[in-house]
């Protein structure tokens, strides 16, 4: 069984990535869903311990009360009263992104599934808040759904590389594409003076298919138009339409140009696309 977690604040770019991932698994049986909230009410520490026992437990009774009520009118709303897939809910008190990983471990989580919002700069969002932090200390993947975002299904993920190197992050990128029947569709980035037509496609894509007993995976190419990384992407983006925009953690510094170099722009992903970061454990 998959177990995916999907942390809110109850804020309504929270509610959007619960909404996105809710409908994803619309047909999902096998897969279990954690809704998850960490409460930082200040209780001080002054309090005599029996009643800070008491006043954790209320607060912490309250906010499950009030997270169950809050995906309980969600899932109302979308029609999807009595969903396929398994509910849990998860409530800790203390920091936040702590409170996740731990929770991760705990619970065994293949996926986390967290809006973002955009009050806050580009920059400081993936280098300066917790959402970058669990990005970068998740041990599973992350599905970063943005509040712009109009997507509401996932028929076709893209995957972006500049190596062709498919490490053993390709299978939970299949478990999740297999979620919806999603297309797959690897998109290579390469340099004018590669010859590309001289590459197997047919061949590769054959032995990804067989490996990993999924046929909807495809294979283009992205002949490199600028040396701005982010500019390629947009015109990737702009005739394929991906519904979510897949990197591999081994791309750190590949995503992390992607920003730095166009911090002043307003990426075409980064606006409402998607962005699933997978991690990588081992060579394939």
């Amino acid at each position: 069984m998959e177990t995916i977690l999907i942390p809110t604040d109850f804020s309504p770019h929270s509610l959007h990535a619960m909404k996105f991932a809710v409908r994803m698994l619309a047909n999902a049986t096998d897969v279990k869903l954690i809704f998850f909230h960490a409460t930082e009410t200040h209780i001080h520490p002054r309090v005599p311990t029996n009643l800070y026992k008491d006043a954790l437990q209320f607060d912490l009774s309250s906010n499950w009360e009030r997270l169950k009520e809050f995906t309980q009118r969600m899932l109302t709303h979308l029609g999807m009263e009595k969903p396929p897939f398994e509910i849990d809910w998860v409530v800790k008190h203390g920091e936040f992104l702590r409170n996740v990983l731990d929770t991760i471990d705990e619970q065994k989580v293949d996926l986390v599934v967290i809006g973002k919002s955009t009050t806050t700069g580009l920059g400081r969002f993936f280098y300066g808040s917790e959402s970058a932090e669990l990005l970068e200390k998740s041990p599973c993947a992350v599905l970063m759904y943005p509040a712009k975002s109009k997507k509401r299904t996932l028929a076709k993920i893209s995957l972006a590389s500049v190596t062709l190197e498919l490490d053993s992050f390709f299978e939970d990128l299949v478990t999740f594409a297999r979620i919806s029947n999603a297309k797959i569709d690897i998109f290579h980035i390469h340099d004018a003076v590669t010859h590309v037509a001289d590459f197997d496609t047919d061949g590769f894509l054959k032995r990804l298919q067989a490996k990993y007993k999924y046929e909807h995976i495809y294979l283009s190419f992205l002949a490199a138009g600028s040396d701005d990384t982010a500019d390629n992407i947009e015109a990737y983006i702009a005739t394929a339409q991906p519904d979510v925009m897949c990197v591999a953690s081994y791309e750190r510094p590949w995503y992390e140009k992607i920003f730095n170099s166009s911090i002043t722009k307003t990426l075409a992903f980064e606006a409402d696309i998607p962005l699933l970061v997978l991690k990588r454990t081992n060579t394939a």
